[in-house]
C-alpha cells in the first residue's frame, strides 16, 4: 500500500458517514441524544485517552466536552452537560462499536506495513509476544473485577502483540485474579512464533503450538526438571539420561547449553514431543529457555535474542497506561470500561498508522520515531482541528492526516544515538 492509498483508506474508515454506518450496525444511534451525538462522542473519547488527570477526571471531561460543544452546535452550544450524562453515554454506547472501528483500522494498518527487518523474524509468518497487565479500578466494581488484593477491584488486560507490526491483535479483559494461562491466544495458523513468560507456561499450550506447526520460546519454569534426551555436542554425551538438576557441577567453565529434553515426568502429560533446552550464562547466572525451534542457525544466543523481543509488549503497556493514561479508568460499569480501553487502543493504533505513513514518506524506519512525541503531536492536531473530525468528510480527513504526518516527520524523530568513545 502506497502513501496516497493509505491516506484514502484510513480517512474512509474514520469519515463521518462510515462511523455512523458502523455505529448503526452495533445499535449505537442518535436517538434523543442531542448533547452527545455518536461522531463527536467518538472523537472526544479518543481525545480523552491522552488527557492527564486522576481517576476522578470525569469532571475534567464534562468541562472539556462543554467547552468544545460550540464546534458541534455553533448555533446552540451545550451549557448543562453533567457527569451523569457522560456516565450514561458510556453505559449505553455498545463498546463493540469501538472494537469494530479498531478492527477495520487494524486490517488496513497491517496491509500498509512491510515486513519488519528484525533479524531472524523474517523466518516466521508473524511473531507474537503474549503478556498481561493489571489496571486498578473503582472499588465499587469489586464484585465484577475481583483483584488478588482484598477490598480492591482490578482488571487484567491479556494481550497478543505483534512484534512485527507493533500492534495488539487480540485483547481479553478479565478480573484481576484470573490466571494468565486461561487466555486463548494460539491459532491454527502455521509458522507463527510465540514469546511468552511463565504465566502462560502450559504443556497444553506447548502441544497446541507444536500441532499447529508453529513455534514458541519460553523461560524454563523453576519447578520443571527436564530429562536430557540428546546433546548437540558429544563432549556433553555423558549428560544424557540425567535431569537438569543433576548436572550443575558439569556446567563449570561453560557459557552455553544446547540439548533436547523431555519436560514432563508424567505419562499422562499431553506433551510427548522432545523440546529444545538452551542455556546462556549471563552475569554469573544461568538463564534457561525452552523452544521447539531445532534449526541450527538459531543458536542459543539467537534464541536468547528472540526472547528478549518480548520486551516490546512491556513498552506497549507503558505507552497505553502512562502516555495514553489508561491507568486512570473512571467508568463504574463494564461497558464504559471497555469503551475507555478501546478508545485508548484506537488512539494508539492511529499513532502507529501516522508513524508508518511518515516512515514510508520519509524513508525512515518506524522505530526511528518516538511514540510519545507522535502521540502528543496527534493530540495537538485533534485539539486545534476538532471541526474537521466532527464533520469528517473523507477529503477533510485526508487533508488533516497529511498535515499530521508532515509534522510527525519534522518533530517526532528520536534523537540520534550518542557516539561512543
Amino acid at each position: 500500500m502506497d502513501v496516497d492509498e493509505a491516506f484514502n483508506k484510513f480517512s474512509t474508515v474514520l469519515s463521518e458517514n462510515e462511523i455512523k454506518k458502523l455505529a448503526r450496525k452495533y445499535g449505537v444511534e442518535d436517538e434523543r441524544e442531542r448533547k452527545l451525538l455518536v461522531v463527536p462522542f467518538f472523537w472526544l473519547m479518543l481525545l480523552s485517552a491522552i488527557k492527564s488527570g486522576t481517576r476522578g477526571r470525569l469532571s475534567n471531561m464534562v468541562s472539556f466536552f462543554t467547552a468544545t460543544s460550540y464546534l458541534i452546535y455553533p448555533q446552540m452550544p451545550i451549557t448543562g452537560l453533567s457527569r451523569m450524562a457522560i456516565s450514561k453515554k458510556l453505559s449505553d454506547t455498545n463498546w463493540m462499536f469501538y472494537r469494530g472501528v479498531y478492527n477495520k483500522l487494524l486490517e488496513h494498518y497491517i496491509d500498509l506495513l512491510d515486513l519488519n527487518d528484525i533479524k531472524f523474524l523474517s523466518r516466521f509468518k508473524d511473531c507474537f509476544a503474549v503478556d498481561g497487565s493489571i489496571i486498578r479500578l473503582n472499588k465499587t466494581l469489586e464484585n465484577i473485577f475481583k483483584s488478588t488484593c482484598k477490598s480492591q477491584a482490578a482488571l487484567k488486560l491479556n494481550v497478543k502483540f505483534s512484534i512485527v507490526n507493533l500492534v495488539a491483535t487480540k485483547l481479553q479483559v478479565t478480573e484481576g485474579k484470573r490466571h494468565d494461562n486461561k487466555f486463548r491466544f494460539i491459532t491454527k495458523d502455521p509458522n507463527i512464533l510465540y514469546l511468552f513468560d511463565l504465566g502462560y507456561w502450559s504443556f497444553k499450550n506447548f502441544k497446541k503450538i507444536v500441532d499447529a506447526k508453529s513455534f514458541f520460546v519460553s523461560r524454563l519454569k523453576k519447578s520443571c526438571d527436564p530429562l536430557i534426551v540428546t546433546v548437540t555436542d558429544q563432549r556433553w554425551s555423558h549428560l544424557v539420561g540425567k535431569r537438569l538438576s543433576q548436572i550443575n557441577g558439569a556446567l563449570k567453565g561453560m557459557v552455553e547449553l544446547d540439548m533436547a529434553v523431555q519436560l514432563s515426568k508424567s505419562e499422562k502429560s499431553p506433551l510427548k514431543n522432545d523440546l529444545r533446552l538452551v542455556g546462556i550464562l549471563y552475569e554469573g547466572e544461568w538463564r534457561f529457555y525452552v523452544t521447539n525451534i531445532f534449526d541450527g542457525r538459531f543458536t542459543p544466543c539467537v534464541i536468547y535474542e528472540l526472547y528478549s523481543k518480548r520486551w516490546t509488549i512491556e513498552i506497549f503497556f507503558n505507552d497505553i497506561k502512562h502516555v495514553l493514561k489508561l491507568e486512570h479508568i473512571f467508568s463504574k460499569n463494564k461497558n464504559g470500561i471497555m469503551v475507555e480501553i478501546y478508545s485508548a487502543l484506537i488512539f494508539y493504533l492511529l499513532v502507529r498508522i501516522i508513524i508508518a505513513i511518515a516512515a514510508k514518506k520519509s524513508g525512515k524506519k518506524i522505530t526511528d520515531f518516538s511514540f510519545k512525541k507522535s502521540a502528543e503531536n496527534l493530540n495537538a492536531f485533534f485539539v486545534t482541528q476538532l471541526t474537521k473530525l466532527f464533520r469528517g468528510t473523507k477529503s477533510k480527513l485526508i487533508e488533516f492526516f497529511r498535515k499530521v504526518v508532515d509534522a510527525t516527520i519534522c518533530i517526532c524523530l528520536k534523537p540520534p544515538p550518542r557516539a561512543t568513545a
